[in-house]
């Protein structure tokens, strides 16, 4: 197990073997430290693997929480076995624990608010369609406006026409009948021809009937146009809301949901504080341990290190 121990943190167990009781107290806090990050971390990869990377396999999420923790053990390791400047350091580790606690936090919350996070999701998702929709038929209801323009516009002379029709429904045609006949001969002896015209009036149905008919052929044809552009723009819409609501939710737009929960709920955004010094605290404890009084191992590796650079020197 001491072996096992060294090998996470990084310290040699022959070493360890000259020291006392508080190197393996410090060790054990050093594992300690780091086993709580690496069940933390390894649930987070876990969770992102499957919501965000689409990885459904047991073992592709198994391999992802394995490289979440082995990331984290390694930033750990880093620490502990730092030497010298210390300052500069802390200060890093300090910024890199403020980062990771804010996207531990975030996911933990988007795991814990997750019924909310989809309820919220739909409302957005709604208004995206609502958007989308807009822009996808705009040629359609351009047609629409254009055949309903003329729509308008033949039914106006259409409405004219068929006034007109019931006060003259028919109209009087006058007939001009020419008839010939001889009345005698010339001298030379050819006949002689006599026209007589009659004139006659006869009733025959208005023309402007046969026009607003063709008018109304044009009407229908018209109207079944907008009918089919309208039949189009439903299906448009249907489809942009299949397309939306059957959408993978990605990791931004659930951060944007968690985002609108958070200003708008104020227990939300007390509990996500909550957990962010809570995971802030978590990601120092390997940084405070490392800063507190040192161990014998250290000051054994001090010790080596500072006789190494006598003997150099000479």
């Amino acid at each position: 197990m001491t072996k096992l121990a060294c090998l996470v943190v990084g310290w040699n167990p022959k070493v360890l073997k000259n020291c006392e009781e508080l190197s393996f107290a410090m060790l054990k806090k050093y594992v300690a430290a780091i086993t709580i990050m690496s069940i933390i971390w390894g649930v987070i990869g876990w969770y992102f693997a499957d919501n965000y990377l689409g990885i459904k396999s047991w073992y592709g999420k198994t391999i992802t929480s394995i490289f979440f923790i082995a990331v984290i053990v390694s930033i750990e390791r880093y620490i502990i076995l730092s030497h010298g400047n210390f300052k500069l350091l802390v200060f890093f580790r300090i910024f890199l624990a403020f980062l990771m606690a804010v996207l531990g936090s975030t996911i933990f919350d988007q795991i814990v608010f997750k019924n909310d996070i989809k309820v919220q999701m739909k409302d957005i998702r709604t208004e995206q369609i609502n958007k989308e929709i807009p822009k996808r038929t705009i040629i359609i209801d351009n047609q629409i406006i254009e055949i309903s323009k003329m729509i308008d516009s033949i039914s106006a002379i259409n409405n004219a026409l068929y006034e007109e029709l019931i006060k003259t429904p028919v109209i009087i045609v006058p007939e001009v009948t020419t008839t010939r006949r001889q009345i005698g001969r010339d001298e030379t002896g050819r006949p002689i021809y006599e026209s007589d015209r009659t004139v006659t009036q006869r009733s025959v149905p208005n023309p402007k009937t046969e026009q607003a008919q063709q008018n109304d052929i044009l009407l229908n044809k018209y109207r079944e146009q907008v009918k089919s552009l309208n039949a189009n723009k439903l299906n448009i819409a249907d489809d942009v809301r299949t397309e939306y609501e059957q959408a993978s939710t990605g990791f931004l737009e659930e951060l944007g949901a968690l985002y609108t929960l958070l200003t708008k709920n104020g227990f939300v955004l007390a509990f996500y504080i909550f957990l962010f010094l809570f995971l802030m605290c978590l990601e120092l404890l390997v940084l405070t341990t490392k800063g507190s009084d040192k161990c014998d191992y250290e000051l054994l590796i001090d010790f080596q290190l500072e006789t190494k650079k006598k003997e150099l020197k000479i």
